[in-house]
């Protein structure tokens, strides 16, 4: 390796971002590289935004700063890509992974840069790592990143698995395994899109009183939603408990007094599903 090579990872909180530059750090090291690895939290919240930085070299690291030109981008959670800056200072030769099940051919970036995807949902659901409606992707992307870019061995991933991961190392390491091979990519010469311009409007004046009487939208945590409740009617007893408990009043009521998600307002944070008494809310996965 013959400079540093700088690796930022995107994640939701409980996805595994953080554990997953760690890993890559301990990996690098048992490559024999001087690695480093650590996190920027902002808000430390379950499907909140997390930012994890690692650093490989060849020798000692000085820099302590974080990453605004990555070589490497890896994005654990695609909505990202809608509602945060995650390809920020990707220089034109580098790489983006994404967790996605779409081809990597539609990934928006505005370099031209290698894309590779992994649906890392899947293979973390198939191996039982995490839930349906939070799988932990962090391994299966890590297997991914490993034959993508070839900044660590195999060996050494799977090694730092085995003694680092601190439960399931089986399927952990089954998860990395798969990703090394499900990984699909497309080089740098494919068609790329510019970036957009981004409108910039006037900040809205906020009110007295709690936040929770100005719309998620406009303070832009409607941005942490992966998942958004969906009602089923036909078994809704009207009891009321989702506007009751929802902290962002985000129900309302039609004309027959059943429910109606205001999703503008939503954070998806599934509080609704849990105190609903019929069972009748869902979450599903955000489109």
């Amino acid at each position: 390796m013959g400079a540093t090579i700088e690796i930022r990872f995107h994640g939701r909180g409980g996805q595994g971002a953080v554990v997953a530059s760690e890993l890559l750090a301990q990996a690098a090291f048992l490559d024999g590289k001087r690695p480093q690895s650590f996190p920027f939290f902002g808000v430390e919240r379950r499907g909140a935004p997390v930012t994890a930085y690692t650093r490989i070299d060849d020798h000692p690291l000085g820099i302590r700063t974080s990453i605004t030109t990555p070589d490497i981008v890896v994005v654990l959670e695609p909505s990202l890509l809608r509602t945060q800056p995650v390809t920020d200072g990707l220089k034109e030769d580098g790489l983006l992974l994404v967790n996605t099940r779409n081809p990597a051919q539609e990934l928006m970036i505005p370099v031209p840069a290698r894309r590779a995807v992994v649906d890392a949902n899947q293979i973390a659901v198939a191996h039982g790592l995490g839930s349906l409606t939070m799988p932990i992707v962090n391994t299966a992307v890590l297997g991914a990143l490993v034959a993508a870019s070839g900044v660590v061995s195999m060996t050494a991933l799977d090694q730092a698995i085995e003694e680092f991961v601190p439960a399931r190392q089986a399927e952990n390491r089954a998860a990395a395994e798969d990703g090394y091979h499900a990984v699909r990519m497309v080089e740098a010469n494919m068609p790329f899109t510019p970036p957009v311009p981004r409108a910039v409007g006037p900040t809205p004046q906020l009110p007295e009183g709690p936040m929770a009487t100005l719309s998620s939208e406009l303070i832009h945590t409607a941005a942490w939603r992966t998942l958004r409740p969906v009602v089923h009617l036909e078994h809704c007893t009207r009891c009321n408990f989702c506007w009751k408990f929802c902290p962002d009043d985000a129900f309302q009521f039609d004309e027959k007094g059943y429910p109606v998600v205001r999703y503008e307002y939503c954070k998806g944070c599934g509080i609704c599903v849990v105190e609903c008494p019929p069972r009748v809310i869902e979450m599903v996965e955000e489109v």
